[in-house]
């Protein structure tokens, strides 16, 4: 009897454990899921598209705003071909490419049209743009929650035929509500919130991506453009008179559901830029890569020595960048043209590390 009764609580202290254990399991699996059931990106900025037409290059200053310097919606709209009709969604992703080997091919601000790149950035964007003839719901949470704000080409309002480009940077879907950044910035019966984002319930977003004007091959459209990712380590001591190692891994990013083979970058290289610092003796500052395929990384490592002690504050800035080349078709609304036309410009990231 007494053998049966610890057997019969060692197993009903096993089930315990087991039941336990379950919990614990589930409960971290739904604390570690990604992409999260809520999510926001903070500090995005608010621009204004400067009239009823320009929601377009307002959105892009939006996103140019957030990943770098701001940048010129004046200069954007001549880059993106902007005209009284609106802009083109090829337009739009090819402006995130846009750089000191190109000039501008539109004129809606003839005076501002850049010949050399934009005046606050010289160099371009990873730069991608998708559509799905179904909703990519999941993919775009992803983008969110990983901190990328994305441009969506919309209807203005749920029931209405115009098209509106915005920027999502939030959602929540236990309260049903996505979060965007409007550049147009007027009430539509959605809720505006103290941090300058507008509410839509998830509902009326849905019924307004599906949208498939202005070039968009399909519904649901959205855009992104951001800087190449620069991670840099250095391994060894970084006191007067040390020899270290600086790495940098270098990525070009793709983020899904974007197409990783359009856009293969060419002529990649890297330079380090010193302050306080040497190269070690026989070292290049720049580094041919060659080339890098959209969502492809590269390692590359230069040694550098400190020589003086009464340096304050020695730094290190590594700049990554390759030429992508792209089309776009003609633009053609009545008595507007603009001829199709080819492109190469540099696109790229940068970043830099300072010694205390």
């Amino acid at each position: 009897m007494i053998k049966i009764e610890k057997r019969n609580l060692q197993a009903k202290t096993l089930l315990i454990l087991i039941f336990f254990y379950f919990i614990v399991t589930t409960v971290n699996a739904a604390s570690s899921s990604f992409p999260p059931e809520a999510y926001r990106i903070n500090e995005v900025p608010q621009h204004k598209q400067m009239n009823a037409l320009l929601c377009g290059p307002g959105s892009l200053e939006i996103i140019f705003d957030f990943w770098g310097p701001d940048i010129d919606q004046k200069a954007i709209a001549d880059v993106a071909r902007s005209s009284s009709k609106g802009t083109n969604t090829w337009d739009m992703a090819r402006t995130g490419h846009f750089s000191y080997l190109s000039a501008a091919n539109g004129s809606y601000f003839s005076h501002y049209a850049p010949t050399a790149g934009f005046q606050q950035r010289q160099i371009g964007y990873a730069s991608f743009n998708y559509s799905s003839e179904t909703p990519w719901w999941n993919a775009l949470k992803a983008l969110v929650a990983s901190n990328i704000p994305v441009l969506l080409l919309m209807k203005y309002a749920p029931d209405d035929d115009n098209g509106h480009y915005r920027v999502i940077v939030g959602y929540d879907e236990t309260k049903e509500v996505v979060y965007f950044i409007d550049p147009w910035d007027r009430d539509l019966g959605h809720v505006k919130n103290p941090d300058g984002t507008v509410t839509w319930t998830m509902a009326d977003f849905k019924k307004a991506w599906n949208y498939s004007k202005y070039g968009a091959p399909h519904p649901y459209w959205g855009a992104v453009m951001m800087p190449w990712s620069i991670d840099l380590k250095t391994d060894g001591p970084t006191s007067a008179g040390s020899e270290f190692n600086v790495s940098a891994n270098i990525t070009y990013p793709c983020p899904q559901p974007f197409d990783c083979t359009a856009f293969p970058a060419s002529n990649t290289s890297a330079v380090i830029i010193l302050s306080g610092m040497d190269l070690a003796e026989g070292a290049a500052s720049q580094i041919n890569i060659g080339d890098l395929k959209a969502g492809e990384s590269n390692v590359v490592t230069w040694k550098v020595h400190i020589d003086h002690s009464d340096v304050s504050d020695p730094s290190i800035m590594v700049k990554a960048e390759g030429l992508v080349s792209g089309t776009v078709p003609d633009v053609i609304w009545p008595g507007i043209f603009y001829p199709a036309y080819e492109y190469t410009d540099k696109i790229g990231g940068e970043a830099g590390k300072i010694f205390h």
